[in-house]
This record gives C-alpha cells, sequence and structure tokens, in this order.
C-alpha cells in the first residue's frame, strides 16, 4: 500500500517562529539551528525542484532518468526520421514526398509514390488525404493531391531534393524560447507544434539520439546551485556528532554542474545573524513556481523542527522520570 504523506506550505514568519521555540527550548544558539535548517533547506529544495521521479525524490537516480526522458520527449515532439517505421512518421514522410511530387515532380512519380502500403498509410490522414488514397485514377488524384499540397512549404535541399534538418539545435531552442523553455505547462505536456505536419524532418533517428545525448548532461542543472550553497555554508558549533549536515549524498548529475547560481549573504558578528540564500537558476521556466518548492520545504522544516521537539521533549522526560 502507497502512503502519501502531505506537507502542509507554510511561511516563512512560522519557520522563524518555529527555531526560535526550537532553539530556546533545546538551549542552542539561533546561529546553529539557522545553519542547521538553512543546510537542510537546500538539500530539500534539491530534492523537490524537478526533475523527480516516480518516488518524487529529485535526489535518487530515478530523478536525472527522469529528466533525460523529458528531453527525448520534447525533442521528439519537434522531430522525425525519415527511418522511423512507427508513430506519425510513416504518415509525414509519405505526405512530404507526395507534396515535394506535385510541385517537382511528374504524375508517374506521384503513382509510384501511392503503390504498396502507401494507400494504407495515408487512410490515417485527413479526408482529404483518404480521398487521395482511394482515388484510383492516377490523373485525378493527382490533381487532388497538386490542390491539396499548393499552399504548403515543401521541404527542398539545394540539390533540389527533399531537404532535411542538418542541425536540430537553433530549431529546438527557438521553440523552447517560443514556450519558455519547456513543452508543458502546470505539469501537463502539450505539443509546440500546430498539427503533425509541422514537424521537423531529420534523415536518421540516430540523429535525434545523438542531439537529445549531447542535451542530457544539462539535466540537474538547476538544482545545482543550492548545492553551491551546501558547499558554502559554514558548519554549526553544535554538530552533534554529524559532519555533513546535508552535503552527503549528492548525486554526480547534480554536483557536475559549475557556476555561481546559489548565493547566500551572512551576517554573524555582534550577537547578530541574519542568513539569506538563494538560487537564482532554480525557478527558470517557472519549474519551482509551480512545484511550490519554496513553501512546502519551510513547511517541511517547520513540521521536522516540532517532531524534534517532541521527541527531545520526551526524551528529556523519560530521563527524567527515570532519578
Amino acid at each position: 500500500m502507497n502512503v502519501e504523506v502531505k506537507i502542509e506550505p507554510k511561511s516563512m514568519a512560522d519557520f522563524e517562529r518555529a527555531m526560535m521555540e526550537y532553539a530556546y527550548a533545546c538551549r542552542q544558539t539561533i546561529r546553529d539551528v539557522g545553519l542547521k535548517n538553512a543546510a537542510l533547506m537546500c538539500r530539500e529544495s534539491m530534492m523537490l525542484t524537478p526533475p523527480m521521479g516516480a518516488d518524487k525524490n529529485g535526489l535518487m537516480v530515478q530523478a536525472q532518468k527522469a529528466g533525460e526522458r523529458s528531453i527525448n520527449r520534447d525533442v521528439r515532439k519537434i522531430f522525425v526520421a525519415t527511418s522511423a517505421r512507427k508513430g506519425i512518421a510513416p504518415l509525414l514522410i509519405l505526405t512530404e514526398r507526395l507534396a515535394y511530387s506535385t510541385k517537382y515532380g511528374s504524375p508517374s512519380e506521384f503513382r509510384s509514390l501511392l503503390e504498396g502500403a502507401s494507400r494504407t498509410t495515408l487512410m490515417k490522414g485527413t479526408r482529404v488525404l483518404q480521398a487521395i488514397a482511394n482515388d484510383y485514377d492516377d490523373e485525378r488524384a493527382f490533381k487532388k493531391a497538386k490542390n491539396y499540397f499548393a499552399k504548403s512549404i515543401t521541404r527542398k535541399s539545394e540539390y533540389g531534393s527533399m531537404g532535411f534538418v542538418r542541425d536540430p539545435y537553433p530549431i529546438h531552442q527557438a521553440y523552447r524560447d517560443q514556450h519558455g523553455g519547456r513543452f508543458s505547462k502546470r505539469g501537463k505536456p502539450f505539443s509546440p507544434l500546430r498539427n503533425w505536419r509541422d514537424k521537423e524532418v531529420v534523415q536518421e533517428d540516430s540523429e535525434i539520439a545523438e542531439y537529445v545525448a549531447s542535451r542530457a548532461p544539462a539535466v540537474g542543472k538547476l538544482k545545482s546551485g543550492w548545492f553551491k550553497i551546501l558547499q558554502m555554508l559554514p558548519k554549526p558549533s553544535a554538530r552533534e556528532g554529524k559532519t555533513n549536515f546535508g552535503t552527503g549524498g549528492i548525486p554526480t548529475y547534480i554536483k557536475r554542474h559549475p557556476g555561481t547560481a546559489g548565493y547566500m549573504t551572512l551576517i554573524d558578528a555582534n550577537d547578530v545573524f541574519s542568513l539569506v540564500i538563494g538560487n537564482a537558476i532554480a525557478d527558470k521556466n517557472n519549474v519551482s513556481t509551480e512545484a511550490d518548492v519554496k513553501s512546502t520545504v519551510i513547511g517541511l522544516r517547520v513540521k521536522q523542527l516540532r517532531l524534534d521537539l517532541e521527541q527531545r521533549l520526551k526524551k528529556a522526560a523519560e530521563k527524567a522520570s527515570k532519578k
């Protein structure tokens, strides 16, 4: 049985109050309590910032795989290979070749394209394409197709043959810029294209796979700013036998990213302690806002502080009762 634990989002005021109560009851300095919780907040922010795996833990290898699958899915919403044999690819490639033949070829070339299983493939298209497939009068079918494809933009290379995309990056990036960097909104995926005929064509599926692989190292970058803060944070004085306070067990796919996205402002002098932490890229394309990372992490910290305090007081009471 799967049990889902719901964390109630909290405000920063709730968090600060919980830390003060904890520090007072446990006789710890607010500096130590603040530094411990800042480190844990960084870790939990990495855990909750997309991508996340099926277990909703962004620190597991499943999260990395989920991010890589997301890249593959988004790229394939735009590109299709002539070598593909499944999905919309056969229909798209056939209609591209038919369109090309009506503009630059001949009726005989058009007729040869409709031989064999091609008519069956064309039946999966629009009503007009189905009508073309069902018309065995070659001349009349050619005229129908010529009229249908008259306003379509036919992909053509400088050699006069059907053209293919050689560099997917500019096209992919243009669609990303147009739609805020990703093809999903509020967790729901969508296609950046108006219809299936707008897909870009490459020659081999291996070209798509290679491009996806070249983008995969970007997975984890949004989380990496939080890891940089973990490395910068001073260690609390009261370590209670702990040595890392959040820095251990961070996967390589997060740690491998360079940069200074994580920032920290610390005032620790003359009985004044103030700490501000942030990740300049964590909310790129609104991924953290949509996941409600900030208020959920604060809610998690408030809940954990109160649970820890409850356990400490219980242990203290049990110890006192044995005297």
